[in-house]
């Protein structure tokens, strides 16, 4: 149910209105009132939340190129299959010692016949191929067609958003718990005081996970101007991960000695997302989990045997890739043709997707009845989709083929970003359960049909978390504003508090929209945000290294 909503600052109703109505000339440079020129407007506590951190390493390290270890072909038998050969290469390298250095197993140009699941299980493995277009790896069955129903999927037995061909898997997303937070420390802050500081350690990363305490730090997620729904009361389904980079004993004169030992405050690397108080949240410090990290795909292209497409949560599984678990992996230069989900994320945190190319060989897409009257009229269900991940960074998609949803955040997905994006006609989905703060910059839709619509269960409340943001989305024509099956365009229940700073919304519409979302029609820099965040970040960090 809608709360009553806050009135929006006069000021800043105020700026919307004059950069809806007024067009600037094209020569002359405007800011947004959320970040202005170089960031010097930005506010660690206001509406717009820090987006640098997403991707590999959390930006700190390129994408690694190793050398070549051995060529798949080295593993091949006679009588073996394909599929046999690079399962035999791949169960080789899972099994290896784990040191420093990166096993890479090479696959030369050509097309392979894949027939099962294949599975990278070990740090540091990369499976390569010799480009997308270069190496195929061709997939005439599904996943249904090979194992048989999802039973993960019951009611069904589809492969909705689980499983693929490819998938790089880890084993755990939560680590040993370090420490806890005992005061109140606000959103934007740095310090923070924890109970046991000698379970952290100066340089490390950590996670900080937020458990909601009675629904209040789920609807806190929406504004307190949504109520979030109650099955996600008590939920763990935040984790915020940062470098620890001071710990000071408690300056506090009224604190005893003893208490002097016990509590710390301790500076972390980012500004903190959210309040943290105790009778809406309990936060806890955690080690970071051993699972796989520092793996990764690419330079190949998936192509599946074309068939109609089944319709909407009916798919069988022509999924190409999985990351699950796992962290600082990434997926590079890949191409899929056919599929019904391009790339899948479960529980992934500080990983990159860039280079992604997704078509079918003629549309897929059709108006046969099926048992459960779901749309068809697609060549497929996602191109690229997280879930339960956190900063996660995707760049240079290009989408020809028509999807469902083209890209977009599922279930407690946090602070990823989406840049670079080129679709024929694509859309920038919310999904829902809890889903957001996420960033989608500086990309081309194409026609717009369907650009800012959303899906995800109605029984998962708003689509969008607070601080959601489209910025810099060009289209064809204007874009009707965001909306979901549940929600009217510009209606507060898609998600109270989100920002869309140069999107061209149709005008007698964007006079209509949720009086507690920020609409700038004409900001010209930064065109990519993500970008912008990350440089200035970066300079800081230098200026403040140089002393």
């Amino acid at each position: 149910m809608l709360r009553a909503a806050a009135t929006a600052p006069a000021a800043a109703l105020l700026a919307v209105l004059v950069l809806v109505l007024l067009p600037l000339p094209a020569s002359a440079a405007t800011y947004s009132s959320l970040w202005g020129k170089d960031g010097n407007d930005w506010d660690p506590r206001g509406r717009l939340p820090d987006f640098s951190y997403a991707g590999y390493k959390y930006g700190t390290e390129a994408l690694p190129e190793p050398p070549v270890t051995r060529s798949v072909l080295k593993f091949k038998r006679a009588g073996m299959t394909d599929t046999q050969a690079i399962k035999h290469a791949l169960d080789w390298a899972n099994k290896q010692r784990l040191t420093n250095k990166f096993i890479v197993l090479s696959i030369p140009p050509g097309t392979y016949t894949l027939t099962e699941r294949l599975f990278i299980r070990r740090s540091r493995v990369v499976l390569r191929g010799a480009g997308a277009g270069k190496t195929t790896l061709y997939i005439p069955k599904s996943l249904y067609d090979v194992y048989g129903p999802n039973p993960r999927n019951r009611e069904t037995g589809a492969y909705v958003t689980s499983d693929a061909f490819l998938k790089i898997e880890g084993t755990g997303v939560k680590g040993s718990m370090a420490a806890t937070v005992v005061k109140f420390a606000a959103k934007g802050a740095v310090w923070v005081v924890v109970n046991k500081p000698s379970a952290l350690k100066v340089g490390e990363y950590f996670d900080m996970w937020f458990t909601d305490i009675g629904g209040k730090f789920n609807n806190y997620m929406y504004d307190n101007l949504l109520e979030a729904p109650a099955k996600y009361r008590g939920d763990t389904r935040v984790k915020f991960t940062t470098k620890i980079l001071a710990i000071r004993g408690n300056a506090s004169a009224a604190c005893c000695c003893l208490l002097l030992l016990l509590l710390a405050r301790i500076k972390i690397e980012r500004n903190l997302p959210y309040d943290i108080n105790y009778k809406m949240n309990i936060v806890r410090f955690h080690e970071r989990p051993r699972t796989v990290s520092e793996s990764g795909i690419e330079g190949i292209t998936f192509a599946f045997k074309w068939t109609w497409y089944p319709g909407h949560h009916l798919e069988r599984g022509m999924n190409a890739v999985e990351l699950s678990d796992v962290r600082d992996c990434w997926v590079r230069n890949i191409a899929t043709i056919n599929a019904d989900n391009t790339v899948l994320m479960q529980g992934v945190t500080s990983s990159t997707i860039v280079g992604v190319t997704i078509s079918a060989s003629k549309t897929r897409a059709n108006r046969i009845p099926n048992q459960y009257k779901e749309r068809a009229d697609r060549d497929g269900h996602w191109g690229i989709e997280f879930a339960h991940s956190f900063d996660v960074l995707v760049r240079r998609v290009v989408q020809i083929s028509s999807l469902m949803h083209s890209v977009g955040t599922d279930s407690s997905g946090k602070w990823g970003v989406f840049a670079d994006l080129k679709f024929r006609d694509g859309n920038l989905d919310l999904h829902r359960a809890l889903s957001g703060p996420t960033l989608y910059t500086d990309i081309d839709v194409g026609l717009g049909t369907n650009a800012l619509w959303s899906g995800g269960p109605r029984a998962s409340g708003a689509n969008a978390a607070a601080g959601t943001t489209w910025w810099n989305i060009r289209s064809k024509k204007a874009v009707t504003p965001n909306a979901s099956n549940t929600a009217k365009p510009g209606d507060c229940s898609y998600g109270p508090v989100i920002n869309i700073v140069n999107v061209n919304l149709i005008p007698a519409m964007a006079r209509k929209i949720c009086r507690t979302w920020l609409y700038e029609r004409y900001v010209s820099s930064p065109a990519n945000l993500y970008e912008a965040q990350y440089e200035r970040r970066m300079r800081l960090a230098a200026a403040a290294a140089s002393g």
